[in-house]
Order: structure tokens, then sequence, then C-alpha cells
């Protein structure tokens, strides 16, 4: 209890000295996501930034930034196209209750009610990697498997903070044909070899993820340590590696 109670002594002074928190959540089998509070006091809404695993941490924190000022300032969220820097353009969905209860609990926690609108930012299509959910319809686990370790028991032999380094292809449909594991909790999938890759181009994230994004890429959770399999392609068949 003293625990929660000095949180949300942490999150009344960061809103009254900036203005709103933001609480930022990585790690286990989801995607990162990040969601204000404190904004509904500004402008009647709290922002959320769900995946998105093209930015790294602090880009995501620029862009909530960029995008709470835009809106302090009397920018209508329905029509708003916020360009930010180098990391592209950004609009406004609302979010659906059933995501905003799951994902956004601080909020209703701190404020103890229901009905608060949770805005969704979403990147232009250059950036939009799929880990990005479609918040606006009700939540669906069987439609969402990104998402679905939300409400779904992890059930792979495997720990729940396995983690996989990949490209940004791959978090943009593009098929995986090289899979490596390194160790316990440690894998590799690209879409090509990673030799020819520039290191800004990978991701480290959950193999969850990746598991959700491309079904096919299920067998990766069964290897060896030390073991891989790679395919073409044409016909997506697994071949060990010799």
């Amino acid at each position: 209890m003293k625990d929660e109670i000095d949180f949300f002594r942490t999150i009344r002074s960061n809103i009254e000295n900036h203005g709103n928190h933001v609480t930022l959540v990585a790690g286990g089998q989801t995607p990162r996501f990040a969601y204000t509070i404190g904004c509904s006091e500004r402008f009647g809404a709290e922002l959320i930034l769900a995946g998105g695993e093209f930015y790294s941490k602090n880009e995501v924190t620029a862009i909530i930034k960029r995008m709470v000022d835009v809106l302090r300032n009397g920018a209508e969220w329905q029509t708003l196209s916020l360009s930010v820097e180098s990391l592209g353009s950004f609009s406004l969905s609302i979010t659906h209750e059933s995501w905003s209860k799951i994902m956004a609990l601080g909020v209703f926690d701190f404020y103890k009610q229901d009905g608060i609108k949770v805005l969704q930012i979403l990147p232009d299509e250059e950036h939009h990697t799929l880990d990005i959910p479609d918040m606006s319809t009700p939540f669906d686990a069987a439609s969402q498997p990104v998402w679905q370790w939300l409400v779904r028991e992890w059930n792979y032999a495997v720990p729940r903070n396995a983690t996989v380094v990949t490209d940004l292809s791959v978090l943009f449909g593009e098929k995986a044909t090289e899979v490596m594991r390194w160790d316990e909790d440690g894998w590799e999938i690209f879409s090509d070899d990673p030799s020819n890759m520039a290191k800004e181009n990978m991701r480290a994230l959950p193999l969850a993820i990746l598991i959700g994004i491309d079904k096919s890429l299920e067998p990766a959770v069964y290897l060896e340590v030390g073991r891989g399999f790679y395919r073409d392609r044409v016909d997506l068949t697994w071949k060990d590696w010799v």
C-alpha cells in the first residue's frame, strides 16, 4: 500500500510540475507501450502510443511530449496531423474502452473512475510496424495475436521474457528467412543475411511479438540452443542449418 501511495504522489507531482506523467511499460511478452496520466485534466483525454518498435524509448517520449504540447495549445484531435522532425507524422484515434482498461490501468487506478477518454497516437504508413494495434475496435485476442498475451497465459516452454534481435523489414511484414537460437532466452531472426545489415535497422524485442506477427516462426521456440534453420521466400519451408 505504501508503494502505491508513493507512486500516486509521484504521478501527482509530475502532473503539477510538468502537466502530465508518462508511464512506459516494457518487457515480458507484449510490445512496449506508453501512456499519459494527467492530460485529461488539461484537454479531456489521455494519450497512448502502443507498439511502434521502429522508435526508441526516447523517441516515444519525444512524440508524446510534442503531441501533448499541441493539444494543450488547442488543436482539435480529430483533424490533427503532427509532424515530428525525422520521426514522421502522427494522427490520433479514439481508443475503445476494452483496450484502455487493459493497457492504461494507471489512469483508472489514479483517478478511480470510468469513462476517461484515451486517444491512440498513430504513426504514418511509412513508420507503421505490425506491432501497432487498431485500438479503435474492441480488443480481441484472436484477431490481435501480437497483443494476445495481455489476457492469455504464456504457454511456451521458453522464458516469458525471451528476446530476439531482428530487422525492421520483419516488423513491416517481410518474411524472415534466417533463425538462430543462441541461448536459453535469446534468438536472432532476420529477413536476410544480417552481416549485410546496418545496425540502425536492427531491433531487440520480445520473441512473442514476432510469433504474433508471423505464426510460421513458432518452430523457433523449439530450437535447441546453438541450432538454427533457414528458408527462402518462395516455398517458406524451414531447413536445418548444416
